[in-house]
């Protein structure tokens, strides 16, 4: 019976030290997010419009939530060719960074900064995370504006972290694009 309590008490002792754990809970995650959110939108006086611009056409600070919970900014629509989905392969270049954190991390393969770098490669609409270094950039949330814009396109962005990559989701990270663009391969 003495056996039986101490196993007893190791349990208990376990399922206490599980309990204390300081990793967050995906509800937790979730609510940091969006006040991280809320305080980018309000820190840059952004616009958050209620309907979809019939012109797409945006101002500077105007973004507009999509269904999946991406806010978009259309910069230049690029041409009117479309890419199909799981068909056309992409390259795109950026500048992003990770917001939500007083440390930002910048990711930059765009413009003068981009130092010889080359763009990521992607098709649209594969978001699997194989062993590609390139693949650990691409995700729904990145892909989302390709539903509205083509080739050469250049958008703004803010990824909720569950629409980001697998880093992304896995660490509870939004990520604001400040430019993201589509260059289509066929078209080089």
């Amino acid at each position: 019976m003495k056996k039986g309590f101490n196993i007893l008490l190791i349990l208990c002792a376990a399922l206490v030290a599980i309990s204390c754990s300081k990793t967050k809970s995906y509800t937790d995650m979730l609510k940091d997010e969006k006040k991280a959110i809320e305080r980018f939108i309000d820190a840059n006086d952004l616009e958050i419009l209620e309907d979809f611009p019939e012109d797409s056409v945006f101002k500077e600070n105007q973004f507009v939530e999509l269904e999946n919970g991406v806010y978009l900014n259309i910069i230049d629509k690029g041409s009117e060719q479309r890419a199909v989905q799981y068909k056309t392969k992409m390259l795109y270049r950026c500048k992003m960074r990770y917001f939500m954190n007083v440390d930002t991390t910048m990711i930059e393969n765009y413009g003068p900064h981009s130092n010889g770098t080359s763009p990521f490669p992607f098709v649209y609409g594969d978001v699997s995370y194989g062993s590609d270094y390139n693949m650990s950039y691409v995700s729904e949330g990145m892909q989302e504006p390709l539903k509205y814009v083509g080739d050469r396109a250049k958008v703004k962005l803010i990824v909720p972290f569950k629409r980001g990559t697998y880093y992304d989701q896995s660490s509870g990270n939004p990520v604001y694009y400040e430019i993201l663009e589509y260059i289509f391969e066929e078209n080089l």
